[in-house]
């Protein structure tokens, strides 16, 4: 038998598999984004850069306030979610992919 080539060939088809998980994560991108900007934009998170805006609102939370202390920090994770997510999924699918690979005898 063909070893080599026998590897190659199940390497290939991790490949596309890796390949096609990764394609079906990127097209996820919009879905998230939009979800997550209509979340910040709500008028209990008052988030920068999102439509709904309002900047008055945003400065009259003061210091010492439970609103400053609580609306920022899930700006900030919301704000980064979609990173986390996808490069997480990323790095997992090459580890996968890797893994795969080096199991095939």
């Amino acid at each position: 038998m063909n070893n080599r080539g026998q590897k190659a060939t199940l390497g290939f088809a991790f490949l596309l598999v890796a390949f096609i998980l990764i394609i079906t994560a990127f097209a996820t991108i919009e879905p998230m984004k939009e979800f997550l900007d209509t979340a910040r934009g709500s008028k209990d998170l008052n988030c920068k850069g999102t439509v709904d805006f309002n900047q008055t609102a945003y400065d009259e939370d003061d210091d010492n306030s439970i609103a400053r202390l609580t609306r920022r920090p899930t700006c900030f994770i919301t704000g980064i979610t979609m990173i986390y997510f996808i490069g997480s999924f990323l790095i997992a699918v090459a580890v996968w992919t890797i893994a795969k690979w080096r199991k095939i005898k």
